[in-house]
């Protein structure tokens, strides 16, 4: 039985992104599913399946990993999708003449460096004197071995802004008192739960099944590393840093993803100046249970009750 393979107009798109050769070498292999739709391997659930391209083969093409899905649930039963095409090796040359790959300033990297020492500094002077509580739940800096560890287990170079918080705190205790960034009161997450967020949004994003450019249908790019949520064990909602911008995100338990204009040193100064300028502050505001810091006022009605507002 002979297939009908689809081609979306995103897919097209990211074929001619990656090169020439692609949209050729992507069509070849539609014309071979059509007649073999079990050519790919099975991908997860859902009829989901994943088949290479050798760049041997295909001249000015790289070795690509194509994603489709066939059959349901997700298609009729003689429907094929492709869903996703992704470069494994170099891209082929694209000329003779190559913009050179940004280099980033040293000294422009020891200035957002310093920015977010400062900023975490003034941040724990004020939770030391006010809400030592908060201030317990903090966990000591990470060693560059730990940093790089992460790296390499997500295959991802962490932002210097980020790498120096982490040398700095690698994250929250599972105690009461974690929540420090505003405005829900997000907690540090330590790197192993970084880790382990990173690589099961990554992965669900590939088993969707769905293009990295296919903005509609984005779960996870690549390049977002998480490095707060809800708590620290609770990592459906919580921030992240894209790495290619260096610009603040948040996510959801849904598929809301937004990226915002801060970087993560303006958000900690931000938040240094809401605690130590509290009358400026807009917004969730600094407040204190018992020794540790609450942005608030809080809905739950038992905190709301003991939440003391902080004036200064």
């Amino acid at each position: 039985m002979t297939v009908n393979v689809d081609l979306p107009d995103h897919i097209h798109a990211r074929c001619t992104e990656l090169g020439d050769g692609v949209l050729y070498a992507v069509k070849t292999l539609a014309r071979q599913l059509a007649d073999d739709p079990r050519l790919g391997e099975r991908a997860g659930r859902l009829g989901l399946y994943t088949a290479t391209i050798d760049s041997d083969t295909f001249d000015a093409c790289p070795p690509l990993v194509v994603r489709y899905a066939w059959g349901p649930p997700l298609l009729d039963v003689d429907q094929i999708e492709i869903r996703d095409v992704e470069a494994t090796g170099p891209l082929p040359d694209a000329g003779d003449v190559q913009a050179p790959a940004a280099v980033p300033d040293p000294r422009m990297q020891q200035i957002a460096a310093r920015q977010v020492t400062e900023a975490w500094r003034r941040l724990t002077r004020w939770l030391e004197q006010h809400a030592p509580a908060t201030r317990a739940a903090l966990l000591p800096g990470a060693s560059t071995y730990e940093i790089r560890a992460l790296e390499q287990a997500c295959g991802v170079d962490v932002p210097v802004e980020l790498r120096a918080l982490w040398l700095l705190c690698a994250g929250g205790k599972d105690t009461p008192g974690a929540a420090l960034i505003p405005d829900y009161g997000w907690a540090l997450m330590p790197l192993g739960a970084v880790a382990t967020s990173y690589r099961w949004y990554t992965e669900n994003q590939r088993e969707l099944g769905v293009g990295w450019g296919a903005e509609e249908a984005m779960a996870w790019k690549p390049s977002w590393i998480p490095f707060c949520s809800w708590s620290v064990t609770d990592t459906s909602y919580g921030l992240f840093i894209d790495a290619e911008t260096g610009k603040v995100g948040h996510w959801d338990d849904t598929t809301v993803r937004t990226v915002g204009d801060q970087t993560l040193s303006e958000l900690l100064e931000e938040t240094a100046d809401k605690l130590e300028n509290p009358r400026l502050a807009t917004g969730y505001l600094p407040g204190l249970i018992g020794g540790r810091l609450v942005w608030g006022p809080p809905l739950a009605a038992d905190e709301a009750a003991l939440w003391e507002q902080f004036t200064g």
